[in-house]
């Protein structure tokens, strides 16, 4: 009787740390929308993405994001406003007070390295982003003045 009742705390103490455990240190695992998405990220994929975009975001813990996208000029364009995250959702207004296009639903894998946004209205689009700095060069403007300044030297005048 006493080695039954052993055997019986045993299997529970490991069913309980069996469904307890889980796998959520595993970067692979999709995650919820509790995630931190303050920091900055670089888009790795986007479902509606031009063949040539690149999307940098930067979210800090005032509320406030910056947003470096390449997407239909061959030179970054900034923006910048302020969002609201709450509840697993994104959304946000760019600094002249127009709204984003769409609000997005937010996961995150298991180790947080990886945020995931879809679109909650309309085409529910898909982008997936990794934490990563956003380069200086990207940030200053560098690359811009150097594409204007290659167009310019290699742009046929007229006079």
């Amino acid at each position: 009787m006493k080695n039954i009742k052993w055997l019986l705390i045993v299997l529970a103490a490991a069913c309980l740390t069996t469904a307890c455990g889980g796998s959520s240190d595993d970067p692979g695992q999709p995650g919820n929308g509790n995630g931190n998405v303050v920091g900055e990220w670089h888009m790795l994929s986007w479902s509606s993405a031009p063949a040539a975009a690149d999307v940098y975001l930067s979210f800090d813990d005032a509320g406030a994001f910056d947003l470096y996208q390449r997407l239909e000029k061959p030179t970054y364009e900034h923006f910048s406003g302020t969002y609201s995250y709450a509840g697993g959702k994104l959304s946000g207004l760019y600094s002249d007070n127009a709204a984003w296009g769409n609000s997005y639903k937010v996961t995150f894998n298991g180790d947080g390295s990886q945020m995931t946004l879809t679109g909650v209205a309309g085409t529910a689009d898909v982008a997936v982003f990794a934490r990563a700095p956003i380069p200086e060069e990207i940030r200053s403007g560098e690359l811009e003045a150097a594409a204007l300044q290659a167009r310019s030297e290699q742009t046929l005048r007229f006079l």
